[in-house]
């Protein structure tokens, strides 16, 4: 019988390997999800899956683009997001001093803001409807957002931003939530906007996006919706690229699922290389980030005092 440390250790990494192994499995079912080729032209059949590319249309762009998106040079229809807080929460370094790049961020909320959108696909206009996105992932409304106070840094289910659903990565901007005074809301009075940060990927008109999802006629207007059975999915860089992305996630999730287990398994029979194997890698990516760290901190110094 292997000692008790060796035994809690065991039960610690087959609770990571669980849920590493249950993120890939989730990645596999999205990827059997996903349209085998980029279709433009679908038939319109109510209740159907469907698959299209085309360009966005912006119908009504979403109220808060300007804010999320600095001098758009098109209307902006939609862009998924998430707030973050900075490692020096106690400090008063504002992002336009430290900058956002060289914090270690903990995001908070997550969420997708739309105005009205359609993809246009051979003469024809799909309305899309992006509503089973919010459900399925829990996602947070930025209106009315409370920003300050008591924040979790991590939670059991996944933020939309890192879900499978989505794969948008034609543009990445980041903003203080200082720009969204008037739509999120702060805890208290003493709460500084300009330290918390909102990362924010944005759809403009003519983007080439591919969605699937299924396709229903509302009053005579073809919109696209996700279900359970068929979720709606929405990149713009192509089903394709969607895939190798997925493909990718799977291997390395999956990867370290199956490390993980086969250390907590030797653990049981009381074989330690491999344990030890993983804290050595541990203490090397932890000491490689401080080394980093170190440097930025340096930098930032020398900027701040010249």
């Amino acid at each position: 019988m292997p000692p008790t440390i060796a035994l809690v250790a065991s039960a610690v990494l087959l609770a990571i390997a669980a849920a590493k192994g249950y993120r890939t499995l989730t990645a596999l079912l999205v990827r059997r999800a996903l349209p085998s080729t980029d279709t433009e032209s679908p038939p319109v059949v109510d209740g159907e899956q469907t698959a299209l590319t085309g360009e966005l249309v912006v119908e009504k762009p979403v109220a808060t683009g300007e804010a999320a998106v600095e001098t758009p040079d098109r209307p902006v229809g939609a862009y998924l997001w998430r707030a973050r807080f900075p490692d020096n929460t106690n400090g008063d370094l504002t992002i336009s001093e430290w900058g956002w790049e060289r914090q270690h961020w903990h995001t908070f909320a997550s969420g997708l803001e739309t105005g009205r959108v359609a993809v246009a696909t051979d003469g024809r206009t799909v309305r899309l409807d992006p509503s089973w996105l919010r459900e399925a992932t829990d996602a947070d409304p930025l209106e009315g957002l409370e920003i300050g106070g008591i924040t979790k840094r991590d939670r059991l289910s996944v933020y939309l931003w890192d879900s499978w659903y989505t794969y948008l990565r034609d543009r990445t901007t980041h903003r203080s939530l200082r720009r969204f005074a008037g739509t999120v809301r702060r805890h208290n009075a003493d709460v500084d906007l300009d330290r918390y940060l909102l990362e924010a990927r944005p759809l403009l008109e003519g983007t080439t996006v591919s969605v699937s999802g299924e396709l229903q006629v509302d009053q005579g207007e073809p919109v696209l919706r996700g279900t359970d059975e068929s979720p709606l999915l929405l990149t713009d860089q192509g089903f394709d690229g969607h895939r190798r992305w997925l493909r990718r996630q799977i291997l390395l999730r999956g990867g370290l699922a199956a490390g993980l287990l086969a250390v907590a398994v030797s653990l049981w029979f009381e074989f330690y290389v491999p344990l030890a194997v993983l804290i050595v890698c541990w203490i090397g990516y932890v000491g490689y980030h401080f080394v980093q760290d170190v440097g930025d901190f340096l930098d930032f110094l020398k900027r701040r005092w010249r």
